[in-house]
């Protein structure tokens, strides 16, 4: 009689397992909006095992950092991020080893990265196809006896690892190129608005268009001034009786009546100034407009072929679940 009542627990037990399992099966092939779907998981994950709280940190190889998608149980959804180093997350997701901790204030790698109160933890890695760590699923605090976690929720987690895998791998590699786009999209509009300066609407561009007339006058009128200062200097140099009036006129006390101004030596040197400007502008201005071009060509270029393998790895992806997800609601192959 004992046998047969142990013999009925366990096939309960059993059931149950499939249940949950058939259950986050079933969300995999209806969900489609990622937070309710990672969200519905981590419920019936924690649900089945009994735990306060469950939590699944995807990796982020661009900043390198562990970051919670979700926290199932928690009283508020907030998402938290670590170096991939740190913690009992950090230590499974490096390691790849399963870790189940009966006591967290024993623990020297507990940091409560969550700020959760947490007793016991249960840190489980999540693998990809190609066996390589991509995240990890925490779950805190067991609610019921034996109050820590066991190993059959060690091997109900390893099914949910292996079931869960291709989808969390999916949804990291559209997460990475959405992030990429947004940088190259970020990239482009920076460049637009640097381009915005050589565009027709703009100061530059005016100068440019009337450059050749603004260095032809500007280097006349130089050329003029440089001769008068030259003749002057000239004529002080040699001629005591003419030095009085030339100092005037350097100085700018024949104009304005101050002495120490030397508004005509600043004249010139704003003229000069000019020329070099202008002749700099009409040399510059071509080769930096076509790199400009050539450069936002490149993104423009780069964009479109990141989207279209964008699209065709997410369509083999979906593909890939579908026919596992498929296969596993209609394990006979039937329709």
């Amino acid at each position: 009689m004992a046998q047969d009542s142990e013999l009925s627990q366990d096939l309960t037990a059993r059931v149950e397992r499939l249940e949950s399992l058939l259950a986050i099966s079933r969300l995999m092939n209806a969900t489609s909006n990622q937070g309710r779907l990672i969200s519905g998981i981590a419920h019936e994950i924690s649900t089945y095992l009994e735990a306060e709280q469950c939590s699944i940190f995807f990796h982020n190889r661009l900043t390198d950092e562990l970051y919670t998608h979700v926290g199932a149980g928690a009283e508020k959804d907030t998402q938290v991020r670590i170096p991939s180093n740190r913690g009992i997350a950090g230590h499974v997701f490096n390691s790849g080893d399963v870790r189940n901790v009966l006591d967290t204030s024993k623990d020297p790698l507990f940091s409560n990265e969550l700020g959760y109160e947490t007793h016991t933890m249960l840190a489980f890695p999540l693998h990809n196809r190609r066996g390589e760590v991509i995240g990890v699923l925490e779950l805190l605090n067991k609610k019921d006896d034996p109050g820590y976690f066991t190993k059959d929720d060690e091997d109900f987690l390893h099914e949910v690892a292996a079931q869960i895998g291709g989808l969390v791998d999916m949804m990291l590699r559209r997460e990475e190129m959405a992030h990429r786009n947004e940088l190259l999209e970020a990239q482009m509009e920076r460049l637009s608005g640097f381009e915005h300066l050589v565009e027709d609407r703009t100061i530059i561009n005016t100068v440019f268009k009337y450059n050749r007339k603004i260095h032809y006058w500007a280097g006349l009128v130089g050329m003029i001034l440089l001769a008068v200062m030259s003749i002057t200097s000239l004529v002080m140099v040699r001629s005591a009786d003419f030095r009085k009036i030339m100092l005037e006129l350097h100085s700018g006390v024949i104009f304005a009546g101050a002495s120490n101004a030397y508004i005509y030596t600043d004249i010139v040197a704003y003229v000069t100034l000019t020329i070099c400007l202008s002749g700099f502008l009409m040399y510059a201005y071509p080769p930096l407009n076509r790199w400009m071009r050539a450069k936002k060509d490149r993104l423009s270029r780069f964009m479109i072929q990141a989207g279209v393998r964008q699209h065709n790895q997410n369509r083999r992806v979906q593909e890939g679940l579908r026919k596992v997800l498929g296969g596993r609601d209609n394990p006979s192959g039937k329709t």
